[in-house]
């Protein structure tokens, strides 16, 4: 501080002395330029800064436990690893060894037995352990083949440092021949530092050389399309022991219609459950459909064989051959099609007594003529009435249901030039109802054939044929009568005969409905009341379900489902229902309508169509003992 007050002192002096003393030259140091980073826009709004709760203490704490957890999770994991995988050879998965000894291929079907061996080449002991085979597909118990075996386990227990465990297990494989198959073999075991639980696997291949079942198929490599196509299919039993619930499961390709089976299938048309076969025991299924599609497409048809499925016996639990079949839908040589009444459908609907007419035309698709052409059909079933068959051109053979055009009968016959068509008719008709009696279910099968022999360039003679067949089903006859009551009636009627204006007549209603040939379901009739008639209400016998909607005055009967023969084998249904006329002045000299047009109407289960039957109105001119027509017109 001194110092610095002398320094002062002497720089007044200096300031007020009128004497020029000698200056002191202080030496100026030289600036350095400085650079400075100057913004050219100005600095965003400050947002003030929101100040953080202090953390508690117990929060602190949790968190440096979690992080300590987790610390200690980590070296854990570290140690577990290094010590089981570890350069220390402590203990490795690689010395666990596992050598499995059979066969490296087996016939399906036969009983498989694997020799298994364990070793312990780690220097402590493996505890808790577990041998775990895991079978493909199909496998089952071997002396129980009904049980499905996809994965074995075994209890091992302690495996001792240098120790070799040898087990034998034994299972049937089933599957496709010639395919390949993989055995998975897993020993899981622990060890006594850790509570976690290792592993070492060994697959095992082999190749079943052949299949427990064979299914073989025969049918046509070519056909046309429309036509009828029909598989035998056999399988057999391969093994040498017995194949519980064998199933065979067809696969059908798109266009393919099926018709029937023998036996019938057991599920979607394309199911058959065979039972138990034994070794070298053949089960067949004929199978008959009809394809359709266009020339040159191939379809392939896939049949499969194995053992059903424990849970669903209609699938297939591991197909044990699976057998491929095309087939080619080639052009037609004749292309022929057969018309019923002009619908060319498959399946044709008649009633009883009706007239068919039936077209069968015929086109020549080849390049080259046909020579010595022959057309037939052949006409089946009981229901057919022989005295109606009428041929153009043609002759009918009785004694043996058959029409035959040739050459003999139609000169056109001889020579079909190449791209000729024709067309040759005839007509027939089913039994009437009075003739038909109590047949069931009946149907008119017809069978055409156009046949003829091509003569190729050189010279070889070929018979060419084409097939169509078509069915006529027959609709049941359901039947209702109607009539009205006034004396007979089990119900009371009142009121004048003749009816008089302004006073209440009663009426009894009476239905009767009779079937013949097909179960009949969902039937029922319907009639309306006029706006004059009212509905009183009872109904006879009590167990029919007869109901009336005054909106609209119908009046309704549902019989559901009538049975073939109702009315000749059994009694009619028949129900009785009472209304009443009260006529006005307008209807003097009149016979009222009492209820108007009845429709009955049905589906035919066999048929698979609806049917109907009609009776016109009923009015007080009734058909009844005792009564005058003088008695139906309204009076005064």
């Amino acid at each position: 501080m001194e110092e610095d007050k002398g320094r002062i002192d002497e720089l007044k002096a200096r300031l007020y002395s009128r004497s020029k003393g000698k200056e002191r030259v202080y030496r100026r140091r030289t600036l350095r330029e400085q650079h400075y980073d100057v913004k050219r826009g100005w600095s965003p709004r400050m947002r003030p800064v929101e100040r953080k709760a202090r953390p508690q203490k117990k929060r602190s704490f949790l968190l440096l436990f979690l992080i300590f957890s987790a610390v200690f999770f980590i070296l854990s994991a570290g140690f577990s690893a290094f010590y089981f995988f570890g350069g220390s050879n402590i203990v490795s998965a690689d010395n666990v060894a596992i050598e499995i000894q059979g066969p490296t291929s087996i016939a399906g079907g036969e009983e498989l037995q694997l020799q298994i061996s364990i070793a312990n080449k780690n220097n402590v002991e493996l505890q808790l352990a577990d041998l775990i085979i895991e079978y493909p597909d199909g496998t089952r118990v071997a002396g129980n083949l009904s049980k499905e075996l996809p994965r074995y386990r075994e209890s091992i227990g302690t495996v001792k440092p240098g120790e070799r465990i040898k087990k034998t297990v034994s299972a049937v494989l089933f599957g496709e021949e010639n395919t390949p198959k993989d055995i998975k073999v897993t020993v899981e075991y622990r060890i006594p530092t850790s509570n976690a639980i290792f592993f070492t696997e060994k697959e095992y291949p082999l190749t079943l050389s052949s299949s427990p079942m064979g299914v073989a198929v025969r049918g046509v490599e070519e056909i046309s399309s429309g036509q009828d196509i029909s598989f035998t299919v056999t399988v057999v039993s391969n093994a040498t022991a017995v194949i519980k619930d064998a199933l065979l499961e067809a696969e059908y390709p798109f266009g393919f219609s099926f018709i029937s089976s023998a036996p019938s299938p057991d599920a979607r048309n394309s199911v058959w459950q065979l039972g138990d076969l034994q070794p070298g025991e053949e089960r067949t299924v004929r199978i008959i459909g009809k394809m359709s599609g266009q020339d040159n497409e191939e379809r392939v048809f896939r049949f499969s064989g194995g053992s059903a499925d424990q849970n669903d016996d209609t699938k297939l639990a591991t197909a044990f051959v699976t057998v491929v079949k095309p087939v080619l839908i080639a052009r037609p040589f004749i292309t022929t099609e057969v018309a019923l009444n002009g619908e060319t459908a498959s399946e044709y609907i008649a009633n009883t007594g009706e007239r068919i007419r039936a077209d069968i035309s015929w086109l020549n698709n080849l390049a080259t003529r046909v020579e010595d052409a022959k057309i037939s059909a052949r006409i089946i079933g009981s229901v057919l009435d022989k005295n109606t068959v009428s041929v153009e051109r043609g002759q009918y053979l009785s004694g043996q249901n058959l029409i035959v055009w040739d050459e003999n009968t139609d000169a056109s016959l001889a020579t079909l030039e190449a791209g000729e068509s024709g067309r040759v008719s005839f007509t027939f008709s089913p039994l009437t109802l009075a003739q038909l009696g109590n047949l069931k279910n009946q149907t008119i099968n017809l069978e055409v054939s156009v046949s003829g022999r091509r003569v190729s360039e050189d010279g070889v003679s070929e018979t060419i044929e084409s097939n169509v067949t078509r069915t006529v089903k027959i609709n049941s006859n359901l039947l209702l009568s109607s009539r009205a009551l006034y004396f007979s009636s089990p119900l009371s009627n009142n009121g004048p005969i003749p009816p008089q204006v302004d006073k209440e007549t009663t009426y009894t209603i009476v239905w009767t409905v009779t079937n013949s040939s097909n179960q009949v379901s969902g039937a029922k009739v319907v009639a309306t009341l006029p706006s004059y008639m009212r509905w009183i209400g009872i109904a006879s016998p009590a167990s029919e379900n007869v109901s009336y909607s005054p909106v609209g005055g119908t009046v309704t009967w549902e019989l559901g489902e009538v049975s073939a023969g109702v009315g000749s084998v059994t009694s009619p249904r028949e129900v009785l229902f009472q209304v009443a006329l009260v006529p006005s002045a307008s209807q003097i000299g009149n016979a009222p309508a009492l209820i108007g047009t009845q429709t009955l109407v049905g589906y035919d289960r066999f048929t698979e169509t609806e049917i109907r039957a009609t009776e016109r109105e009923l009015t007080t001119n009734i058909n009844e003992s005792g009564f005058n027509a003088t008695d139906a017109l309204v009076v005064p």
